[in-house]
C-alpha cells in the first residue's frame, strides 16, 4: 500500500486501485461579541454529524450564527440536514442566521435540492 498526497487530496493506492482518504471535518468557532461563525473545513458527511450538531446547538444563545462553507471539500445530504437544523434553531431562538457559500461542488447540492434561494446565503465577494 502507498499513500499519495497530490493536488486533489490524499489517496491510498492498493493493488493498482486508487481510493480517496476521507478528510475529517474541522469546526472552528470564531466568536465576535455575541456572534459565532463556524468555519467548516474538510468533509461534511455522516461521520461528522455529531460534531457539527453539537457545535450548532452550543450557539443556541448567540445573537448571530454564520456557517462558513467555503473550505468544505465535500458535503452530502447529512450536511444539508444539519444546515436546515441550524436554520430552524436560529428561527426558533431569534438568532440571525447566514451562510457563506461553499465551493462549486457544495453549492451544487443546494441548487439540486431547490434550497439555494431558500437559505440565507451571503453574497459571494466580487473579485
Amino acid at each position: 500500500m502507498t499513500i499519495w498526497h497530490g493536488p486533489r487530496g490524499t489517496r491510498r493506492v492498493e493493488h493498482g486501485a486508487t481510493r480517496r482518504l476521507r478528510e475529517p471535518l474541522l469546526v472552528h468557532d470564531v466568536v465576535s461579541g455575541d456572534d459565532h461563525t463556524l468555519v467548516l473545513s474538510g468533509e461534511l458527511d455522516m461521520a461528522a454529524e455529531d460534531e457539527l450538531e453539537m457545535a450548532i446547538l452550543s450557539c443556541a444563545n448567540a445573537a448571530g450564527l454564520t456557517l462558513d462553507l467555503s473550505q468544505l471539500t465535500f458535503m452530502d445530504s447529512t450536511g444539508v440536514t444539519l444546515i436546515l437544523l441550524a436554520d430552524a434553531l436560529c428561527k426558533a431562538h431569534g438568532i440571525v442566521f447566514a451562510l457563506v457559500p461553499g465551493p462549486r461542488q457544495v453549492q451544487r447540492i443546494f441548487e439540486i435540492t431547490g434550497l439555494l434561494g431558500q437559505l440565507p446565503f451571503e453574497l459571494e465577494p466580487t473579485a
